[in-house]
């Protein structure tokens, strides 16, 4: 074709043809995406950990909550919803209300004394926490609590250096 620049003998793509995607190149863009995102939700905690509490907050008073019975309130700040309950006489504990695994709201059942997320069917146990049933890959956080003068608090947990465990300030 002696009509045809010297360029268009070297470089045959056809303009039309430019922006097709080999199956090669779909593959390593899709495979790189959902990396990217697998990893990014592993490392979600790390990420956006759970603010710090350095203040003790007022939940109830030792009267409001009956035994079996449960108070919503929100710990560490205003955007995280927390739950306590009354398991016994003189036996409170406080959570974090988000499943550990979609964040979904969990309900006490006390004649259970479990957490129910009706959003897969996640449990857990009211005494510590832990999984019991469903897709949650962790314990509900727990906070600690402290009756005073008839009066439930929520206080700040406590690393120490020498046990790394957490523990409530005396």
């Amino acid at each position: 074709m002696p009509d045809q620049p010297d360029w268009k003998a070297q470089f045959p793509v056809r303009q039309s043809d430019e922006h097709d995607i080999s199956r090669r190149q779909f593959a390593k863009v899709a495979c790189c995406s959902a990396l990217a995102v697998g990893t990014g939700w592993a490392m979600r905690d790390k990420i956006l950990p759970l603010p710090p509490a350095t203040e003790p907050k007022l939940v109830a008073r030792v009267e409001e909550v009956s035994v079996g019975g449960s108070r919503l309130f929100r710990y560490p700040t205003e955007d995280h919803p927390a739950i306590l309950v009354r398991l016994g006489e003189n036996e409170f504990a406080a959570y974090s209300q988000a499943c550990t695994h979609l964040m979904c709201p969990v309900h006490y059942q006390h004649e259970k004394k479990q957490f129910y997320c009706p959003c897969h069917e996640g449990f857990f146990s009211a005494q510590d926490g832990r999984v019991l049933a469903g897709p949650p890959p962790r314990a509900l956080p727990r906070y600690p609590v402290e009756v005073r003068d008839g009066q439930i608090w929520v206080v700040a947990a406590v690393k120490t250096a020498a046990s790394q465990q957490t523990q409530t300030p005396v």
